[in-house]
């Protein structure tokens, strides 16, 4: 890491150590020393070493028991196809498609729809989601809402910016008290290799403030572990960007809701529903060994929000994941492969 391109993280891990230092026993120049040398390590970027609570996980055994993103390419790319296959599903377009049984909406791909057609959708649903096909993490995911007597400029927007339209999914109301201004998004990271399935641990993401109309990367949201029952077992922990020490990352209970988040006491509707509907596509997808589905939750039951074939490695090695089992996710995942995750081969080679 050259010092002028590497600055930024410099910065940043300066900053990072500094809010730390005030919230645990360790001193600044012993953390700002430990992140820049997980850096050089592991490749882990600063949100990985505070997600991970390497803040306290400092033995270099257990560190070694996570995955980062090396090893994660590595992964992805002994079980999926290659990304420039043609009809690769990180196209939320070809995404839709492959699984529309399960999106349980309506979907209007805006290539394939006349102006007459888009218009009819739009009146139809009032609001709606717009999606570009090559996005990620909530990026370039805008809501609008319909205005007849702005039809034309709408149907223009639509036309140059956007891919798909989606039909505005109905939160259960139950999962309105934890998340009220965005969708609950449940992460299952799946693998999927010589017909046994693997399901990693659980995580959903949920809005704490009330200036969000979707999921974003950023301060608006934050993620809550959930266990295997569907039971909330974790605070709800923001991917700190701003280290501001006077800037909470860390809810017990909502901050505008009041509902307590880590004490086990708030179960997941539909949760069994929805945990059999990710078994069920995986049992049936041969081509794919690798997916990190975005699932929600409507009053009907489950539906998905989208389907990531790269899937991050955050989600399932989240603080309050790994200390039920005190070691990371590294053995479980090659005890499934039956090898080292650096020596797996690539998809097309195995």
């Amino acid at each position: 890491m050259k010092i002028r391109n590497g600055w930024p993280y410099i910065r940043n891990a300066w900053r990072a150590a500094k809010k730390q230092a005030k919230r645990t026993n360790r001193s600044f120049p012993d953390l700002f020393t430990d992140i820049m040398r997980c850096k050089f390590k592991y490749g882990s970027a600063i949100s990985d070493y505070l997600l991970f609570n390497f803040m306290e996980y400092t033995d270099p055994a257990m560190r070694h028991d996570y995955i980062f993103a090396k090893e994660w390419v590595q992964l992805v790319n002994s079980l999926n196809p290659p990304k420039d296959s043609p009809g690769f599903v990180q196209d939320k377009v070809i995404g839709y498609k492959r699984y529309k049984k399960y999106f349980f909406r309506d979907v209007l791909i805006v290539a394939e729809s006349t102006d007459s057609e888009i218009l009819a959708f739009l009146e139809k649903h009032g609001t709606v989601f717009a999606k570009v096909a090559m996005s990620y993490a909530g990026r370039d995911v805008v809501k609008i809402k319909y205005d007849p007597d702005h039809a034309d400029a709408i149907l223009a927007r639509v036309r140059e910016k956007f891919d798909m339209l989606e039909e505005e999914i109905k939160q259960h109301p139950l999962l309105d008290t934890v998340s009220p201004s965005a969708l609950a998004s449940f992460r299952f990271t799946i693998l999927k290799d010589k017909g046994k399935i693997l399901m990693l641990p659980l995580s959903v993401r949920i809005a704490l403030w009330d200036d969000v109309d979707i999921i974003k990367v950023g301060q608006s949201s934050s993620c809550v572990a959930v266990d295997e029952e569907g039971r909330f077992i974790s605070p709800a922990v923001v991917n700190d960007a701003v280290f501001d020490p006077a800037f909470d990352t860390i809810y017990d209970r909502h901050p505008m809701t009041g509902v307590a988040l880590s004490d086990g006491s708030f179960k997941v509707p539909f949760f069994r529903e929805m945990v059999d509907m990710m078994m069920e596509i995986t049992e049936g997808e041969d081509e794919y060994g690798h997916m990190g589905w975005d699932v929600a939750v409507s009053e009907t039951g489950p539906c998905v929000i989208e389907a990531n074939p790269w899937g991050s490695f955050d989600f399932y090695q989240y603080y309050d994941h790994v200390k039920r089992v005190n070691h990371g996710i590294r053995p479980t995942i090659e005890a499934f492969m039956g090898s080292r995750i650096e020596d797996l081969p690539k998809k097309a080679d195995r």
